[in-house]
């Protein structure tokens, strides 16, 4: 995870690297235009493969939080091991246990109610037959939405958002 997460890291200071010079090269609908619809990012566990930048920010994050969300579950059900992370547009839960108990749905957003996200998420892992189920999420943010019975929601921490 920590190979993941450095190749993560490394990705994200190459972008910024080119975020510089669009800023200073471009006008701002320009800046913003190239970020939107051009590959001037790169992905963020394949940085040869170009990105446009928006996309290359939400992965990072859901990459990042899945990260955290599995250090998380080898916290509290380590007998649950291994687990699969399911990164990208892969079908099936976003986390599962080798054993089958565990399975998590994770997401970052600005705010987790946002766009009605984390009941969506909710309602998604509460169609697993998993015994534990959760919804993971990073965000600057916590969602005043209740647990749902045996489904916990679960805030996760990141160094990112410290400076927020």
């Amino acid at each position: 995870m920590d190979r993941l997460e450095t190749l993560i890291t490394s990705s994200a200071e190459t972008t910024a690297g080119r975020l510089r010079d669009i800023l200073q090269a471009s006008s701002g609908i320009d800046a913003l235009a190239r970020l939107k619809f051009t590959p001037a990012g790169c992905d963020p566990l394949e940085p040869a493969r170009g990105l446009n930048v928006v996309e290359q920010i939400n992965q990072t994050f859901t990459y990042l939080a899945s990260l955290a969300a599995v250090r998380w579950l080898l916290v509290r059900h380590p007998a649950s091991a291994p687990y699969t992370l399911n990164l990208g547009t892969t079908s099936g839960s976003d986390i599962a246990s080798g054993d089958g108990l565990v399975a998590g749905e994770v997401f970052a957003a600005t705010h987790p109610d946002s766009n009605d996200k984390l009941r969506k998420e909710l309602d998604k892992v509460g169609l697993s037959k998993a015994t534990h189920k959760y919804v993971f999420y990073l965000s600057p943010q916590t969602s005043r939405r209740p647990n749902r019975p045996g489904i916990s929601a679960v805030r996760l921490e990141h160094a990112s958002l410290n400076h927020l």
